[in-house]
C-alpha cells in the first residue's frame, strides 16, 4: 500500500468523496478524462485499507477485456500483488466462471458450442423459409431482406433481458392499444384548423391517456407528447401551428404502431423458433451466457446466496453501457441487502455501445432506485479547455441527457492542463484524395517536430473509411498500427490459396488453374502464362518443367485428399506447393498472420474428422456471399513508433496528443441512412424516451463527442466537399454545432490536389517489360485485337485489371450473380423472339439456361427463385406492350468496322424497329436499378455503352435504319419505387464525337502498353489485382 497515500493525495475533492464513501450505494458521473479508472482503483485500495475485507470479496465489473487489463495494471501499481486476488471481470467472463464452477446448474455442457455468425444466419434463413408466403418478414422478390435486422433485433432482445414471453406481453399491449385507439385516431384525423383545434387535440390526447389497461411504456410516450406541447416544444415543426404539430405527431405515433406491430408478431415467432433451433443444434448465443446465469440465480436460491455471501463490495465501470441483462445480474447479487455496497461509474454522454435510446437508462434507474445524489467529476486531466468547450457545445444539443432529468447536476468540464490551447482545426478539402494528402503531410510535420507517432491517432466512423488513406501513409513511409481485425478473405494471398484448394477439389474447373499459375507463390513467367492461356505450346524450358512439377503436385494432392484428414491434407499442400515457404520469406508479416488465421479456422472445423474440403470451400463461399469476416487479429508491432488508426468505438477510453477525425461528412456523421427496417415495441427500456426524441442524431452526436474528447492538445476535423464523381458533399451537422469562436478553418494550398495525384498514381515505366514479351503483346494488339465498349469501360475503371482480364485473358471465376444474369439474358432473347410464349414457357427456358451454368445446388436454388421472381415481374409488366419488330443479340463482329484504323465491334441485346426507318437500341441490366444514376449520366458506363452502339451503327454502311434513342431496360424491380424502370436516353452528336476522342486516346494507351497503374475507383476485391501480383508489372507473374 506504499503508493496508495501518494496517489490519494493527488485526488481532487470530488474524487476523494467517491473514494472515501465505501459503504452503501454510490453513483459517480465521470466525464471524459476525469480520472475514473484511478478513482475506482483507489477506492478498491481504500476498502482494503480501512476494512478487513478479503480482496476476493470485491467484485469489479467492466465492459471490455481491455478495461479489465487496464484496471488490473492500475491496481498492481497501487496495491502490488494483492491486485491479483481482487475479482476483476467483464460480465461475460464472470458468468462464464459461474457456469464452469457449477455445471450441474446449467444446460451448457462440453458438447454445447457457441453459434458463429454464419450459423446464426443459416438458422434465420431456414426460419424465414418456413414463414408462409405473403409474410411481412418474407417479402416477395427478396425473402431475406430483413435477415440482418432480425438478427440484430434478437440480439437486442436478449441483451435487454426480454424473453419471448415478455416480448409477447409488449406486443399484446400494443395490439390492445391499437384496437382501443382506433376511434380516437379517426377523430384526430378529422380535425381541421379552427378556434377549438387546440382543445380538441388535447381532449383526444387525454382520451388516449385514459384508455383502460394502458401499458406504462405507452403511457410514458403519450405523456412525453403532452409535456413537450406544454413546454412549447411543438412551436417548431412542419406546421406553424403547435396544435397541428401535436396532432400530426400523435397520428404518426399510432400509425407506426399499426405498421410495426404485425412485423413484431412475426419476429416473436422467429424468436421462439431461433431459440428452439439453437437448442436442437447444440448451440447457444454469446448473450445467452448471461441469461443462463439469471435463470439459474432465480431458480436456485442457494446458488444465488453463495455469491451474495462471497462478495461484499461491487464496483461497475462504464455503467452507461451495461445492458438490462447485465443489470439484472447486479440486481440479483445486491438483492440480499437493502443498502448494498455498490459503486457505479458512468457517463451518459459517452454511451455508444448500447442500442438506440438507452444512454440514460442505467443511471436514471440507479438514481430512482437508491435515491442518492450522484457525485459528478468535472476536473479534466486530458484536454485543454477549448477542446472541452467545443465538445460541450455539441453534446448539449442532446435532449436525452441525465442533466435534463436530475436537478442540480453540472456536467461542464474544467481543464487542469497548463499548456496554451489552440483552436479546433476544421479542414475543408475538395476531394478525399486531397484530404488523405493533407492528413499524411500534417502527420509527417508533427513527427518531424518531435511528436511521438503513438501520440497521433486517426479516428474514423467505419472501418472502410481508412482503406484509401492506408496506401498514402505507406507511400509516405509513415509507420502505423491499424487497430482492426482484418478479413483474410479479402487478402490476395488467401484468395490464391483458395483457388488452389478449389482446383484440387474439382480439377474440371480450369479457370482456377490459370489463377494458380498467376499466383505470387508460383512465380510463373508472364509471357509463358499469356501463351498458356491462349493455348500456345511454345513455352520456355523452365516453364515446361514448372508445369510438369505443378501437375505432379496436383496429382499427389488429390491422393492426399482421399486418404488424409483435412488438417493433414492442408499442411501437406501448403508445404508441397511452396505456399508456406513464400509466406515465411515475405517481408509483410500480415501474409503469415493471414495464413495462420486461415489454418486455425480449418483446424477448428476439422475437429470433426468427417469434415471435408468441399464443406470448407462451401463455407468460405457462404462467408463471402454474406459479407461475414474471417478476421485475423491485428499484429502487435512497435506501438511507440506507430501512428494509431482506429474507429471511434475502439478509441473509447484512449487518449492522444493529436487526433485527426476524417471524412466528417453528412450521412456518415449524423443523418445516417443505415436505419433498421424492424422496430422493437415500447417497453424494451424501463424509461423509454427515444421514441419521443425528435432529434434522431443523438446517438451519433455522442459518438462525435467521444471522438473530440480523445484529444489532449489538438484535433483536426476534415471533410471533402465533393465525391470522386464530382457530386457535392456537405459537412456533418455536428461541425456546425461547435461554437464558431472555438474553431479555426484551415484552407489547404491550391496545388494540394496535384501533389496528391502525383503520390497516389506514381509513374510506372514500361522499360521493365521483357523485350520478347513486349514484342508479343504489340503483335497481338495490332493483328488480332478488336476494341469494344466493355474494354473501354474496363480500362477507364482500372488499366491493370483490364490487362489481366482482356489482354492476358485469365479466365474470370463466374459467380452466381453473373450466372443469373446470363440465364436471364438468354431467356429474354427467347421471349422477344417468341412473344406469344406463356410465363411457364419462360420459366422453363430460364431453368434450363440456369442449369447449364453449373452452379452448386444451393446457388442454383437461390438463383432459380430470384430469377423466377424477376422474370414474372417483367412478364406481367411488359407482356402487353412488346415491340413486334425486333432483332436480338445483333453482333457487329463480322462487319469489320474501324474508327481511325482502330478495329471496333460490339453486340446489341435488342433492336426495336420503329416507324420512319428508325430504331431504339436496348440493353438489359439485371442488377438493382437503385443508385445507378452515375452510370446513366454522360460520363457513366451505361450512357457510354449506348453512345458506342450509336457509333457502330453509323460506321456500318450495311445498316440502313437510323438510331433514334438508347434504352437501358432494368429487368429487376426498383426497391425504392417498386416498379420496373426502362430509361430512355437521347444520344446527341456531340456525345458521339466526345466518345470518338476517348476511344482514340484509350486505344493509343493500350498500344503503348500503358496498363500498369490502378484505377482510383477500383476497390472491388474481386478485381484481379487483389488476387494477383502487385500494383506494378514485374518481369514474371
Amino acid at each position: 500500500m506504499t503508493d496508495f497515500n501518494t496517489e490519494y493525495q493527488k485526488l481532487n475533492e470530488k474524487q476523494r468523496h467517491a473514494v472515501d464513501t465505501i459503504d452503501g450505494p454510490v453513483m459517480v458521473i465521470a466525464g471524459a478524462g476525469t480520472g475514473k479508472t484511478q478513482t475506482i482503483a483507489l477506492r478498491i485500495a481504500n476498502i482494503l485499507t480501512k476494512t478487513q475485507t478479503n480482496p476476493s470479496s470485491i467484485l469489479c465489473l467492466t465492459f471490455t477485456d481491455t478495461g479489465v487489463n487496464a484496471m488490473r495494471s492500475r491496481l498492481i501499481k497501487i496495491i502490488g500483488p494483492t491486485a491479483y486476488s481482487v475479482h476483476l471481470h467483464t460480465f461475460h467472463s464472470f458468468c462464464n466462471e459461474i457456469i464452469l464452477s457449477h455445471p450441474e446448474n446449467f444446460i451448457i455442457s462440453h458438447d454445447l458450442q457457441p453459434a458463429d455468425e454464419l450459423e446464426k444466419l443459416e438458422i434465420i434463413n431456414s426460419l424465414i423459409d418456413k414463414l408462409p408466403d405473403g409474410a411481412i418478414l418474407k417479402p416477395w422478390g427478396d425473402h431475406y431482406f430483413y435477415q440482418r435486422d432480425i438478427i440484430s433485433s434478437l440480439q437486442t432482445l436478449k441483451r435487454e433481458n426480454i424473453s419471448p414471453q415478455n416480448f409477447l406481453s409488449l406486443i399484446s399491449n400494443q395490439k390492445l392499444f391499437i384496437e382501443k385507439s382506433a376511434e380516437i385516431y379517426q377523430n384526430l384525423k378529422s380535425l381541421r384548423v379552427s378556434k377549438s383545434l387546440e382543445s380538441n387535440v388535447l381532449a383526444n390526447l387525454n382520451s388516449l391517456l385514459n384508455i383502460k389497461d394502458l401499458s406504462t411504456s405507452l403511457k410514458t410516450s403519450l405523456i412525453y407528447h403532452q409535456n413537450l406541447f406544454d413546454s412549447g416544444g411543438y412551436n417548431v415543426g412542419a406546421a406553424k401551428s403547435p396544435s397541428i404539430n401535436l396532432k400530426n405527431s400523435l397520428l404518426k405515433f399510432i400509425e407506426n404502431l399499426v405498421k410495426d406491430t404485425p412485423k413484431q408478431s412475426e419476429l416473436l415467432d422467429l424468436y421462439r423458433g431461433y431459440n428452439d433451433e439453437l437448442q436442437a443444434r447444440g448451440r447457444y448465443d454469446f448473450d445467452d451466457m448471461i441469461l443462463f446465469v439469471i435463470d439459474a440465480f432465480k431458480k436456485d436460491t442457494n446458488l444465488l446466496r453463495q455469491y451474495q455471501e462471497l462478495y461484499q463490495y461491487f464496483l461497475v465501470d462504464e455503467f452507461q453501457d451495461t445492458n438490462s441483462a447485465q443489470n439484472e445480474i447486479l440486481n440479483l447479487l445486491c438483492s440480499y441487502y437493502d443498502n448494498p455496497n455498490i459503486f457505479v461509474v458512468g457517463d451518459d454522454d459517452q454511451s455508444i455501445f448500447r442500442f438506440q435510446g438507452a444512454s440514460i437508462e442505467n443511471i436514471f434507474d440507479f438514481y430512482k432506485k437508491y435515491k442518492i445524489k450522484p457525485i459528478v467529476l468535472q476536473n479534466n486531466y486530458r484536454s485543454h479547455q477549448l477542446i472541452l468547450d467545443s465538445s460541450t457545445s455539441v453534446i448539449i444539443k442532446n435532449q436525452n441527457r441525465i442533466a435534463n432529468f436530475i436537478k442540480d447536476i453540472d456536467k461542464s468540464l474544467k481543464s487542469n492542463m497548463t499548456f496554451d490551447p489552440d483552436p479546433i482545426n476544421i479542414i475543408p478539402v475538395t476531394s478525399v484524395l486531397e484530404e488523405n494528402y493533407f492528413v499524411s503531410q500534417k502527420i509527417k510535420k508533427l513527427i518531424d517536430t518531435g511528436v511521438k507517432p503513438s501520440e497521433i491517432a486517426i479516428l474514423y466512423r467505419n472501418n472502410n473509411d481508412i482503406e484509401d488513406l492506408v496506401s498514402i501513409l505507406k507511400i509516405n513511409k509513415i509507420n502505423f498500427y491499424l487497430q482492426s481485425d482484418q478479413n483474410i478473405l479479402n487478402s490476395r494471398h488467401i484468395q490464391q490459396l483458395i483457388y488452389l484448394l478449389k482446383f484440387i477439389n474439382d480439377p474440371t474447373k480450369t479457370d482456377f488453374f490459370y489463377h494458380i499459375l498467376a499466383s505470387d507463390y508460383v512465380n510463373f513467367n508472364s509471357l509463358d502464362l499469356l501463351k498458356k492461356v491462349r493455348n500456345i505450346d511454345d513455352l520456355s524450358l523452365n516453364s515446361k518443367i514448372k508445369l510438369r512439377n505443378i501437375d505432379r503436385r496436383l496429382s499427389l494432392a488429390r491422393k492426399w485428399l482421399e486418404n488424409d484428414n483435412l488438417d493433414r491434407f492442408f499442411n501437406k499442400v501448403i508445404r508441397k506447393f511452396k505456399f508456406l515457404d513464400y509466406c515465411l520469406k515475405s517481408k509483410d508479416p500480415q501474409i503469415l498472420n493471414h495464413l495462420l488465421t486461415f489454418h486455425q479456422e480449418l483446424k477448428r472445423l476439422s475437429l470433426d474428422q468427417k469434415y471435408t474440403l468441399d464443406q470448407l470451400l462451401l463455407r468460405l463461399d457462404s462467408l463471402s456471399d454474406n459479407n461475414i469476416s474471417l478476421a485475423a487479429p491485428p499484429l502487435t508491432e512497435n506501438l511507440d513508433n506507430s501512428v494509431q488508426l482506429l474507429t471511434v468505438h475502439r478509441a473509447k477510453g484512449l487518449e492522444f496528443e493529436y487526433v485527426f477525425l476524417i471524412k466528417v461528412n453528412d450521412k456518415k456523421w449524423g443523418n445516417n441512412r443505415n436505419i433498421s427496417h424492424l422496430s422493437l415495441p415500447s417497453g424494451i427500456l424501463k424509461y423509454d424516451i427515444v421514441g419521443n426524441i425528435s432529434d434522431q442524431n443523438e446517438d451519433e452526436r455522442r459518438l462525435f463527442y467521444v471522438a473530440l474528447t480523445r484529444a489532449k492538445k489538438q484535433i483536426y476535423i476534415s471533410y471533402s466537399t465533393k465525391t470522386d464523381t464530382n457530386r457535392e458533399l456537405t459537412p456533418s451537422v455536428f461541425i456546425s454545432e461547435i461554437d464558431p469562436k472555438l474553431i479555426e478553418t484551415i484552407n489547404v494550398p491550391t496545388d494540394t490536389q496535384v501533389k496528391a495525384l502525383s503520390q497516389f498514381f506514381p509513374l510506372v515505366e514500361n522499360e521493365n517489360i521483357d523485350v520478347d514479351y513486349k514484342k508479343y503483346l504489340t503483335n497481338f494488339l495490332t493483328t488480332r485485337y478488336q476494341f469494344n465498349v466493355t474494354h473501354l469501360n474496363s480500362y477507364l475503371r482500372c488499366p491493370f485489371c483490364f490487362y489481366h482480364q482482356t489482354i492476358l485473358r485469365i479466365p474470370a471465376v463466374k459467380d452466381k450473380f453473373s450466372s443469373l444474369g446470363t440465364a436471364i439474358h438468354n431467356t429474354l432473347s427467347f421471349y422477344f423472339n417468341n412473344q406469344s410464349s406463356s410465363l411457364n414457357s419462360l420459366i422453363q427456358n430460364f431453368t434450363q439456361s440456369l442449369y447449364k451454368e453449373g452452379l452448386n445446388k444451393k446457388d442454383f436454388d437461390e438463383s432459380l427463385f430470384r430469377g423466377t421472381n424477376i422474370l414474372t415481374d417483367y412478364f406481367n409488366q411488359h407482356s402487353d406492350n412488346l415491340c413486334q419488330k425486333i432483332k436480338t443479340d445483333y453482333d457487329f463482329k463480322s462487319a469489320n468496322l474501324h474508327l481511325n484504323n482502330i478495329p471496333i465491334t460490339g453486340k446489341i441485346d435488342l433492336i426495336e424497329y420503329l416507324e420512319n426507318n428508325k430504331i431504339n437500341v436496348v440493353d438489359f441490366k439485371t442488377g438493382n436499378p437503385d443508385g445507378k444514376y452515375k452510370e446513366l449520366s454522360p460520363d457513366g458506363d451505361y450512357f457510354r455503352q449506348l453512345a458506342f452502339y450509336k457509333l457502330l451503327i453509323s460506321l456500318d454502311t450495311s445498316f440502313s435504319p437510323h438510331f433514334n434513342s438508347g434504352i437501358i431496360d432494368f429487368v429487376q424491380k426498383s426497391k425504392q419505387k417498386n416498379t420496373l424502370i426502362r430509361k430512355e436516353i437521347v444520344i446527341n452528336p456531340e456525345h458521339v464525337e466526345g466518345l470518338k476522342l476517348l476511344i482514340i486516346d484509350v486505344y493509343n494507351k493500350i498500344l503503348n502498353l500503358d496498363f500498369f497503374k490502378l484505377g482510383k475507383d477500383c476497390k472491388d476485391h474481386q478485381h484481379i489485382h487483389y488476387l494477383l501480383k502487385s500494383q506494378s508489372l514485374p518481369k514474371t507473374l
